[in-house]
């Protein structure tokens, strides 16, 4: 698989993904990694993006991450963030995002944070790929603020 393979067809993209085992969860997590990176373009890739509808994603704004099954927690705040998405090359919108979030993801024994204070573009890649994971783009989260 390489960077053609993201998935473009919104209909595909708004379907929510299957749990995995981290064993598969790990292995789904290479393959993403070696797109995304190619990609040359993108911070963050979600299984589905790529025409498998598992709930891994990976997240390279700062540090690779891996999040496997992840579930967002807690969450608190709000912040206004212009996005952009592999699967929407032309497109940007402007979307409320929280500012803090912990997650929970079946491949980490603590739960993560990412906020405004460490992070912002971390905080809202992390959000922006869950949200694949559930089925939701970025065209479903823009403010119209």
């Amino acid at each position: 698989m390489d960077a053609n393979t993201i998935v473009k067809n919104k209909e595909l993209l708004s379907v929510p993904s299957d749990s995995v085992t981290v064993e598969e969860g790990e292995e789904i997590a290479r393959i993403l990694m070696g797109i995304l990176l190619e990609s040359n373009t993108g911070i963050g890739l979600a299984a589905n993006q790529i025409g498998i509808n598992k709930r891994v994603c990976i997240i390279h704004a700062d540090k690779p991450i891996i999040l496997i099954n992840p579930l967002i927690v807690f969450k608190k705040g709000s912040v206004l963030f212009r996005e952009g998405c592999l699967s929407f090359p032309d497109d940007e919108v402007t979307t409320q995002r929280y500012s803090h979030i912990e997650v929970k993801a079946a491949n980490h024994e603590e739960i993560l944070t990412f906020s405004r204070d460490k992070n912002l573009l971390e905080c809202v890649c992390v959000q922006h790929e869950i949200d694949h994971l559930n089925g939701i783009t970025m065209h479903e989260r823009e403010s119209m603020r």
